[in-house]
């Protein structure tokens, strides 16, 4: 089987990985093509002139204060962008409330496309940015979306936060980097346990490893530790519990109550806000027993750069990036608990994304006559055939042939000390 470095640490490349990287130059040599197409219509035509519009549509008013930062946040980058322009031209980031109205959030977005966005950023809540999604696809608008929903067969839709699959996969890479072979998952039986164990299969495929088992309890148990044993004692290199609060709490009990001291891995959602604060990406030193009590010893998480500045080492690809994000938000008054760094930051990406992307379509000297429709086309193949870029909330990677945006090499692994 072939074999991939990273940081320094030998790991086995999956076939399907294998394919996919002359499938991607192509997916990037088209886009690019389509890019040159479009330039040569424009030959011999004066430079234009266009507003650079983008759409931003989040929660504001809605009772959360994710929403509230959200927009704080994009107003604070649409005042520096408007500054800066697009090598002269206007760039114009328009943020809306949809109250946490799904009906309220499409009606903002068509008003938008018919005003001419060339893009949307959307959305605080889920249900609101499935319904934005499905109208973006029927006109041919870029969407960068917040809300995590994966887009499926979806073409202008690009998922800013990383799907189970990713997250899981960045755990799986991590597991092989400590030599270790095999992952036992412990998840809920319902939908989302379903899509949980389905992508913990393709991300261990993904990083060459193997699961042992996939142990599923009830979402209403109040007592996780014969589901525990099960994994324990399969013999896996780490447990990975894919859970919600309650139930990856229970899970966590029942593993040390059934003498589990090896590695666990949960969704970085799930740890508590006074846990963070003993991440660290590596130990400090030996490791020491676990104190009485407390089941979160040497439990590790894949998170989003921005959410672990504090501990980034600075050769990390996405450290510069997030520290000006964080910087920024400071500035701008916004001030958020760790966990909830990401989602206000994937705002900033979201911009700077668009604004390279612009830049892209904007060099290409275009001509002025150009429909919007063949405008937004070009900044999809902008965005399509970009590098990965290393921001503050991950690392992004348009692929033609994969719906995913945010990869896992932009996520850090760190663990509770």
């Amino acid at each position: 089987m072939p074999l991939t470095r990273r940081s320094g640490t030998t790991v086995p490349m999956s076939p399907h990985r294998c394919l996919q990287a002359p499938v991607h130059a192509l997916a990037r040599l088209a886009a690019a093509t389509t890019l040159l197409t479009i330039a040569l219509v424009g030959l011999a035509q004066p430079a234009p002139t266009p507003t650079w519009l983008v759409g931003v549509i989040v929660s504001s008013s809605a009772g959360s204060p994710l929403g509230a930062q959200q927009a704080r946040a994009a107003e604070f980058a649409a005042s520096a962008l408007a500054r800066r322009g697009v090598y002269g031209a206007p760039f114009v980031v328009d943020v809306r409330d949809d109250g946490g109205d799904p009906r309220r959030a499409e009606a903002i977005a068509r008003e938008l496309i018919d005003q001419g966005a060339l893009a949307l950023v959307c959305c605080s809540v889920p249900a609101a940015g499935a319904r934005v999604a499905e109208l973006a696809e029927a006109t041919g608008v870029v969407l960068l979306g917040l809300d995590g929903v994966h887009p499926g067969d979806r073409r202008w839709t690009l998922p800013l936060r990383p799907d189970t699959r990713t997250q899981l996969t960045a755990i799986a890479v991590h597991v092989a980097e400590e030599g270790k072979h095999a992952l036992a998952l412990m998840t809920l039986d319902n939908a989302f346990g379903h899509d949980a164990a389905e992508s913990f299969e393709r991300a261990l495929a993904d990083a060459g490893r193997e699961p042992v088992g996939t142990v599923r309890y009830s979402p209403s148990a109040t007592v996780l530790t014969p589901e525990a044993l099960w994994a324990a004692t399969r013999a896996p290199g780490a447990v990975v519990v894919w859970g919600l609060g309650r139930d990856t709490a229970l899970a966590l009990d029942g593993l040390r109550r059934r003498g589990w001291l090896g590695p666990v891995y949960v969704r970085s959602e799930t740890i508590p806000s006074a846990v963070w604060t003993r991440l660290r990406v590596a130990p400090e030193g030996p490791s020491q027993p676990p104190a009485a009590g407390d089941p979160w010893w040497q439990v590790a998480t894949a998170a989003a750069p921005v959410s672990v500045l504090e501990v980034l080492p600075a050769e990390h690809p996405n450290r510069a990036a997030a520290a000006a994000v964080s910087e920024r938000l400071a500035v701008a008054g916004v001030r958020l608990e760790p966990s909830a760094r990401a989602s206000v930051a994937a705002v900033d990406d979201a911009l700077v994304l668009l604004q390279r992307a612009f830049e892209e379509v904007a060099a290409l000297a275009l001509p002025p006559s150009l429909s919007r429709s063949s405008l937004r086309q070009a900044v999809l193949d902008a965005l399509v055939s970009a590098p990965p870029q290393h921001l503050a909330a991950g690392t992004y990677d348009a692929r033609s042939e994969d719906a995913r945006f945010a990869r896992w090499q932009g996520l850090v692994v760190v663990t509770v000390r």
